[in-house]
């Protein structure tokens, strides 16, 4: 059974918001870049590189307003929001044909004569650029459809892919290398990608690459702790060492050295930062572990305790009837314990009932599971065994409590048992082991009995009992008085 996948509410609400921001930067450079077009205007920054064309301007507006309408309106706004986004593979794909096609001036030629802009050069969009906004539109399409999760990803991973090589670019604009890939894709036109990819994966946080760094688990804390920074420091390196080599004089083999220096020491805070929090994680584990065996421990025997048994008889229960492997119950009883409570002191009952757990530890299997059921009443449950069995696991105990060398007064146990049967509860599986332990008491006390059902003799369609042979052999010196 797959465990429910559960987010962190906070951070798919933080998904969400950045989506907004990203649709509202996209629209604002987009708006702007169109009318610097159209006005003939310096309304956006220059970043280096080409400019940006209208046609990507217009790709990148309409990408914002399609962003915008995820998660809002009926089956109207997805669809004229889908279209936009045809409109982005439209744009992308024609000046994709006016790369490859020798005198051919689309919808990109229409718009630079509509908009006035021959009074700059003409010139078209980058081929990067092109490609990655017929992706943005593709992955656009899909999310408001919500189609094809692992396509869209893969558009998104393209778009990616090119935005991040167009802004690691403009370090070399700032080396003054030359021709670089901002030839190829405008620096602002590869950061609104990037923000508009990201954007469309953020807008469903709980679906793709996000789901996993939106997850109230581990790993969900350190996609969200760590893959932003792995995203953004190499880039951040690139701009700075190059900038203190072409600006500032430092000589290449400095520079290059503090850069390996910087990104050794960034390798080793993520390290470092991997390990803090598993070991806040263990740390947090081990605190958890520790509370729910003192919810689940007895203090005074150090046996399970009520809540104990109940977690243990559900899981058996379900496990009995999807496997039909069997199990029984036990319930013990320490004889005249009111009496020798009485005659001796709390404190030597206290003792008393301290060793009784102590001797159920030694005795029984380590899958098996003694608690403490209340007062001198211990309840036993044994995996794997039938009824034949219970009499020679029943004495056993009986011996081992019998022959203990007590300090005061030798203490027997009386012990009732059943094993359970298709129609059992855990309430009928004690009620019965209940009634076999007052047999026992009524039949002469430190002795075992046991009651059946008659669903568990007649029906004989479950596999073979699991023979714990552990119990096949009783121990030396072990007498009678065990009645099944």
């Amino acid at each position: 059974m797959t465990a429910e996948f559960r987010h962190s509410g906070w951070a798919v609400r933080g998904y969400r918001l950045y989506s907004l921001l990203a649709s509202a930067l996209m629209v604002l450079v987009g708006l702007c870049s169109s009318l610097e077009w159209w006005l003939d205007l310096n309304l956006v920054p220059d970043l280096g590189g080409r400019d940006m064309r209208l046609t990507a301007a217009l790709c990148i507006l309409l990408s914002g307003l399609a962003l915008a309408a995820v998660g809002r309106g009926g089956k109207a706004l997805r669809l004229a929001a889908s279209l936009l986004c045809a409109a982005i593979i439209g744009l992308g794909a024609d000046a994709l044909l006016e790369h490859g096609v020798a005198g051919y001036r689309g919808v990109a030629g229409w718009l630079d004569a509509v908009s006035g802009a021959g009074v700059r050069p003409p010139v078209l969009m980058a081929e990067l650029a092109a490609c990655a906004f017929v992706l943005l539109g593709g992955q656009g399409i899909l999310v408001l459809n919500s189609r094809a999760v692992v396509l869209r990803e893969a558009f998104g991973l393209g778009v990616l892919a090119i935005a991040m090589a167009s802004v690691a670019s403009l370090a070399f604009l700032l080396a003054q290398r030359g021709e670089s890939l901002l030839d190829h894709l405008p620096p602002l036109t590869g950061i609104s990608l990037l923000f508009g990819t990201l954007g469309w994966m953020s807008s469903t946080p709980t679906t793709g690459l996000t789901r996993i760094s939106t997850a109230a688990t581990l790993g969900g804390v350190f996609a969200r702790s760590l893959l932003l920074p792995a995203l953004l420091l190499p880039l951040a390196y690139t701009f700075a060492f190059k900038l203190l080599e072409t600006r500032f004089g430092v000589p290449q083999i400095i520079a290059s050295t503090l850069g390996a220096v910087f990104t050794g020491g960034s390798v080793a805070w993520m390290i470092w930062l991997v390990a803090a929090l598993l070991d806040r994680s263990e740390r947090l584990r081990e605190a958890s572990l520790q509370l729910r065996d003192v919810a689940d421990t007895d203090s005074l025997t150090g046996l399970g305790n009520r809540r104990k048994f109940d977690a243990e008889i559900d899981a058996l229960l379900r496990e009995y009837r999807q496997q039909r492997t069997p199990f029984s119950l036990l319930v013990l009883d320490v004889d005249h314990f009111k009496a020798y409570n009485d005659g001796y002191g709390h404190q030597a009952g206290d003792e008393a009932l301290r060793e009784i757990g102590r001797l159920l530890r030694t005795v029984l299997r380590p899958r098996d599971v003694a608690v403490r059921y209340g007062g001198e009443e211990f309840v036993l449950l044994v995996h794997g065994v039938r009824m034949p069995q219970l009499p020679v696991i029943a004495a056993r105990i009986l011996h081992t409590i019998r022959a203990n060398d007590w300090p005061l007064l030798p203490l027997t146990a009386s012990i009732g048992g059943a094993e359970v049967c298709d129609a059992d509860s855990a309430a009928t599986l004690l009620q019965r082991a209940d009634a076999s332990l007052y047999r026992a008491k009524r039949n002469g006390r430190d002795r075992f009995e046991a009651m059946g059902c008659a669903e568990c003799f007649a029906s004989r369609s479950a596999p073979p009992a699991l023979r714990a042979r552990e119990w096949d052999q009783p121990p030396p010196g072990c007498r009678g008085g065990v009645a099944a």
